[in-house]
């Protein structure tokens, strides 16, 4: 139950101290087992894109969500810089992010889990029986290293 306090005249809201603790300190474990900088190499790589592999395929509160978003970033960011990009004018956009879930050895549902998105939805945007959502689409996107126009066409 979150507690209302006042401040400065403002009404808020406050967590309660379990809660705040609990996703602090999951938080900081993360950041202990690998701290939030700037990917550099292939082994820094990895390690990030196992740790993603095991949060995206568990319930995680606050503190692990907030770390694995952040993570998420990074490992794009060293995709980009390392052109891991794939060349992809001729293949479709399913193609694309089936090629991305097999690279990082991830099923479709814990994608789904970390875009956002409903895995029946999901499928039936892989299948073509669906279009691709804008949500989808921002975080497939972010999150594969996948243009967003890739989406449109």
């Amino acid at each position: 139950m979150l507690n209302t306090t006042r401040t400065s005249g403002r009404q808020g809201t406050e967590m309660p101290a379990a809660l705040r603790h609990s996703a602090a300190d999951s938080y900081m474990k993360m950041i202990a087992e690998l701290p939030l900088r700037r990917i550099k190499t292939a082994a820094e790589h990895a390690k990030a894109m196992r740790i993603i592999l095991r949060l995206s395929s568990q319930e995680t509160d606050r503190g692990a969500s907030d770390y694995l978003d952040v993570l998420v970033d990074l490992v794009a960011d060293f995709e980009r810089r390392s052109e891991e990009a794939i060349e992809s004018s001729t293949v479709s956009a399913s193609d694309l992010v089936r090629h991305r879930i097999e690279e990082r050895g991830m099923s479709v549902s814990s994608l789904a889990r970390l875009i956002g998105v409903p895995q029946p939805n999901l499928s039936e945007m892989l299948n073509g029986k669906r279009d691709w959502s804008k949500t989808a689409i921002r975080s497939l996107s972010a999150h594969l290293n996948i243009r967003a126009d890739r989406f449109l066409a």
